[in-house]
C-alpha cells in the first residue's frame, strides 16, 4: 500500500514536468458573445529573457454564427521603456470552403493565429498588448474570447 501511496504522490510532478512551463496564455471573455468596437482587451506579460526567441500568438474563439472567414485587428504592443508599436493585422478563420480553421465542438470553434514568429523581447519587464477588432460593425457579433499566447519558438 506505501508503494501505490508514493506513486501517486509523485504523479503530479511528473505530469508537470511535462508541461512547458516557458507558455504564457490569458484569455478574457468577451460578454454576450458580442465585441464592441471599442472595447480594448489588455494582456501584460513579464519578461525576464531577451535571448530565446519567442512565438506570439492571438487567441479566437467564436460561434459557428460568425458572417465573416475573417477578422481584422489592431494589436498595440508596449515595451518596458513605453514604446510602442501598433499594427493592423487581417487573420483568415475559414478556407475558401467555409470550413472554418482550428478545433471546435459543437457550435463553437477555436483558432490559435500566428502574429509573430522568432521574435526576441529586448528589454525584461512588463510588455503590455491591446487588441482591439478592426472590422466595419461596431458590435462583432458571435466572438466569445480573445487571449494571447506567448511561447519558445520551436527550433526547427
Amino acid at each position: 500500500m506505501k508503494t501505490v501511496n508514493k506513486i501517486l504522490l509523485l504523479f503530479p510532478f511528473v505530469f508537470a514536468a511535462c508541461v512547458n512551463i516557458n507558455v504564457f496564455e490569458k484569455n478574457q471573455v468577451v460578454e454576450g458573445a458580442s465585441w464592441p468596437s471599442g472595447k480594448i482587451f489588455r494582456f501584460e506579460y513579464s519578461s525576464s529573457d531577451t535571448l530565446n526567441p519567442k512565438d506570439i500568438f492571438i487567441n479566437l474563439r467564436h460561434t459557428g454564427l460568425y458572417k465573416y472567414n475573417n477578422i481584422f485587428m489592431f494589436v498595440t504592443t508596449i515595451a518596458p521603456n513605453s514604446q510602442s508599436q501598433k499594427d493592423t493585422i487581417e487573420f483568415t478563420i475559414a478556407d475558401n470552403k467555409g470550413k472554418w480553421i482550428g478545433s471546435g465542438i459543437g457550435d463553437i470553434h477555436d483558432v490559435r493565429l500566428v502574429y509573430r514568429r522568432n521574435i526576441r523581447f529586448g528589454q525584461t519587464g512588463n510588455y503590455v498588448f491591446y487588441i482591439q477588432h478592426g472590422m466595419r460593425e461596431t458590435e462583432l457579433k458571435e466572438i466569445t474570447d480573445v487571449g494571447i499566447r506567448i511561447e519558445e519558438s520551436k527550433k526547427e
